[in-house]
């Protein structure tokens, strides 16, 4: 049978002089630090509960994004590759269906500045794209034959990079 709550918990005090004593000592102790502005503690604790909310955001995100530092260290050489993208275009294209990643105009931009958008945008990406490029990437880096062919036979046949990463995750 259980208990109510109020059986378990604890009884307060709240004897007159306990009470006394209490805020004797606590007048104590606030005169020891009588040159505090004490109207800043309220802005000090906005400020902290704002630095442990951030730095709570800083680890998750960091327990979570390990793939996508993975995938920032080997996109711009991959992307850089001749062979797997002759032309701006194609990594347009591979950014677009392999993170989801729009690069807006272009054709007004250079190899270099695409790749660092690319590379810089990763982390927008939804996990579950950057976990399953970043798996393929590190399989074709493992296995270097098979995967890749795969990508150029497929790429040399005119199949779209959607086509041929979707392809490439039905393989893998």
């Amino acid at each position: 049978m259980s208990q109510s709550p109020s059986k378990n918990a604890k009884k307060k005090r709240s004897d007159p002089r306990e009470l006394s004593r209490f805020v004797e000592e606590l007048s104590w102790f606030l005169k020891s630090f009588d040159d505090l502005d004490y109207n800043a503690l309220s802005n000090f604790s906005h400020e902290m509960n704002a630095m442990i909310s951030s730095s709570q955001k800083l680890r998750e995100n960091a327990s979570i994004d390990g793939k996508t530092a993975v995938l920032v260290g080997v996109l711009p050489d991959f992307l850089m590759d001749n062979t797997l993208f002759p032309n701006i275009e194609g990594i347009v294209e591979f950014s677009a269906a392999a993170l989801g990643l729009s690069i807006g105009r272009w054709q007004k931009k250079s190899r270099y500045e695409i790749i660092g958008q690319i590379v810089c945008h990763t982390n927008d990406a939804s996990l579950e794209r950057v976990n399953r490029l970043s798996d393929l990437i590190e399989e074709m880096l493992d296995n270097k034959t098979s995967v890749r062919k795969s990508i150029v036979r497929n790429r040399e046949i005119g199949h779209s990079w959607s086509e041929v990463i979707s392809s490439l995750y039905d393989d893998f």
